[in-house]
């Protein structure tokens, strides 16, 4: 601590003193200024965080309990990545008496990895910037002030992460809710890859290497917010989602129930509303939840106006007087005179035209129930957001811009993304990580007593005492 208290007061007070009166003299230079006394604190933290951790090792050698089983080798420094910076310091190594075994007693203590170079408190900066932009990007979040951490190191720790629903919050008693609604939509992505590099074919300029990555999420209807409550935002929304490919698009089903379940007392839900475009792999989510579908309005009105141009494409009113007539056929249910309207249509048009019209029916009449709820709006139903969720979820930060992705990366990044927008803690995801990885340590392995730091601390208190005077009459 001694030598913390004389760097700052030889080397931060003095340049401070210097970076003030640039500022004096100069107001202007006020927001170079503010980055000059950044600098000048980070060095410091560092420096301070260095000489506790050396203070924390000497203990260790101090230590009567150590001594019973440890004994001193040598001492080697260390270099590790924190969020102030890179800090380097002298930790001892020690052989155990009984085994031979060799080991950082330091590095234990502060539950770090063999070789490790980057804190956990850097790892979790590193997430929850990849989370947020690129992987270059996210590597100077590891340490600040230094762009130490390249691209690859990021994209190893992305894909080293494993995200699960017990990550999020548990509640001590269940909600209650009328209805519920889930939603669910798909993002575009392109892969790097398929199995191995260079197996992505291409025709006519397009690549078979597209990729879905799955969204969906659960809540209680929306709740207005803002001075007038104008603005609207979903009520206790908790987001699932990855790649889910195949069977495991179960699992993903699973999750979501299992969520409910331990959430909301489900015998006093009334309806579950699924709202979404109808995609095949939600079919399944529709039915293990139990739930009414409710076709999106995105997607019924861009087919009902895509109907009405291919049928009277040549004026506006036209169309839309079509639209009104298809629209009200639909609210009707009159299913067998709008599949008149289409036979008659379809035989006055080009083939390729008639293609297209019976190609939107088809999607229509394949969704029909969910597009009745949507165009009735009973009790309960209300507008979804799936596109908007999308957008902000998903593709900001996976296809918003040109990326390729291995499978591996975007499943990984994807769960990233929706545990940092439930609002997950990335430093106990980390640690949360860690603790699968290894089993708990016994009482026994703790180093040293109570009473021997308290003895430390008496011993160097008076010396430290009169450094801390010094600073503060300077």
């Amino acid at each position: 601590m001694k030598n913390s208290i004389q760097y700052f007061t030889k080397n931060g007070i003095p340049e401070l003193e210097k970076i003030k009166m640039k500022f004096m003299e100069n107001p202007a230079v006020f927001d170079k200024c503010v980055e000059e006394v950044w600098k000048v604190f980070l060095q410091t933290a560092c420096y301070f965080i260095c000489g506790w951790l050396e203070e924390c090792n000497a203990l260790l050698e101090d230590s009567l309990k150590r001594r019973m089983h440890w004994q001193v080798k040598d001492r080697r420094q260390k270099n590790i990545l924190t969020p102030v910076g890179s800090i380097t310091f002298t930790r001892t190594r020690f052989i155990n008496k009984e085994t031979g075994e060799t080991a950082y007693l330091l590095d234990r203590m502060l539950g770090l990895e063999p070789h490790a170079r980057i804190s956990d408190g850097g790892k979790a900066g590193m997430l929850e910037a990849a989370a947020q932009g690129s992987y270059e990007k996210a590597g100077g979040y590891a340490c600040q002030g230094e762009d130490c951490v390249s691209r690859q190191t990021v994209m190893r720790q992305v894909h080293s992460m494993e995200t699960s629903p017990g990550s999020r919050e548990e509640v001590s008693e269940k909600r209650k809710a009328k209805y519920l609604y889930v939603e669910a939509d798909e993002d575009h992505i392109s892969l790097q890859y398929k199995k191995k590099k260079g197996d992505v074919k291409r025709y006519k300029g397009h690549a078979d290497n597209g990729q879905i990555v799955k969204l969906v999420y659960v809540h209680e209807g929306y709740t207005g917010r803002g001075e007038n409550k104008k603005r609207k935002e979903l009520k206790n929304v908790v987001y699932f989602g990855g790649l889910y490919r195949g069977k495991d698009n179960e699992k993903l089903w699973k999750e979501v129930k299992e969520y409910i379940e331990k959430q909301y007392e489900t015998e006093a839900v009334e309806k579950i509303y699924f709202q979404s475009d109808g995609g095949g792999w939600m079919k399944k989510g529709i039915e293990m939840l139990g739930a009414e579908f409710v076709l999106d309005e995105f997607h019924i009105q861009k087919y009902i106006r895509r109907m009405a141009r291919l049928a009277d494409g040549s004026t506006e009113e036209e169309r839309e007087e079509t639209e009104k007539k298809l629209q009200e056929w639909i609210e009707k249910g009159n299913r067998k005179k709008l599949e008149e309207w289409i036979v008659q249509t379809c035989a006055v048009l080009k083939e390729k035209d008639g293609k297209k019209l019976m190609e939107s029916w088809s999607y229509i009449k394949n969704n029909w129930k969910g597009v009745r709820r949507r165009i009735k709006k009973g009790e309960g139903v209300m507008g979804s957001s799936t596109e908007g969720h999308i957008s902000h979820v998903l593709s900001a930060g996976m296809s918003s811009r040109p990326m390729g992705w291995s499978r591996q990366g975007a499943d990984s990044l994807a769960h990233i993304r929706i545990y940092w927008k439930n609002g997950g803690d990335m430093l106990e995801l980390v640690k949360q990580q860690k603790e699968g990885e290894k089993e708990e340590r016994e009482e026994d392995e703790k180093y040293f007593s109570a009473s021997e730091i308290l003895s430390w601390e008496k011993k160097h208190s008076k010396t430290n005492g009169k450094y801390i005077e010094a600073l503060q009459a300077r």
